[in-house]
């Protein structure tokens, strides 16, 4: 593998990480509740990406091959998640009329699991491992797996370094985002677009 091809994936690999989705939606909702809620909710993003990567160098991402019945089983069930976060935020926009709580420790737990379900429900991140990483791998197979990890360690790091950043800049931003009429307007924006990711995503099985 040459330096100009891991150069080249590097870079398809932050485009496809900073493309906006339901990754930041939710972080931009949680951090309403404080930069610990932002920063476990990308953990628990960034927590799906490594499974995904691990079943995808253990061969398992190949059962999820577009047009499968797996495919489209895990595809429903990401839908029917992204619509009930949908909905969820909505709910909270109508009843946002007082200051957002203080977070404890369980309800910082719920966001770190909010984050690592909507991921490991989304079979694109396989698909990426799946379809566009192979592109990068060299033809011979004795070096194709130390490529594959060193390619999955890069696609990490990159998605780490903007969930991350992404989540403590907005959760920083929580004395703002925490005002009631601000908090009201935020869930709205992101519950209608959780709502109309998860029905286009239905839309397309």
């Amino acid at each position: 593998m040459t330096f100009f091809t891991v150069l080249a994936f590097t870079a398809a690999a932050v485009v496809i990480v900073v493309v906006p989705g339901p990754d930041q939606a939710l972080l931009l909702q949680t951090s309403a509740a404080g930069r610990a809620a932002a920063m476990r909710t990308a953990a628990g993003v960034l927590l799906g990406i490594v499974l995904w990567g691990i079943a995808s160098v253990a061969g398992l991402s190949a059962l999820l091959s577009n047009g499968s019945v797996a495919y489209r089983v895990v595809t429903v069930i990401g839908a029917a998640y992204l619509i009930w976060l949908g909905i969820a935020a909505l709910r909270s926009a109508i009843s946002a009329t007082v200051p957002a709580p203080k977070t404890s420790e369980r309800r910082n737990a719920g966001f770190f699991l909010r984050g690592l379900v909507m991921n490991c429900l989304n079979p694109k991140i396989g698909l990426f491992y799946l379809s566009i990483l192979p592109q990068f791998l060299p033809g011979s197979a004795a070096s194709a797996l130390g490529a594959e990890l060193l390619l999955f360690a890069i696609y990490v790091t990159v998605s780490a370094l903007w969930l991350l950043g992404f989540a403590f800049a907005a959760g920083s931003l929580q004395p703002v985002l925490g005002r009631p009429k601000v908090r009201r307007t935020l869930n709205s924006v992101v519950g209608v677009i959780l709502l109309g990711l998860g029905v286009m995503t239905l839309v397309g099985v």
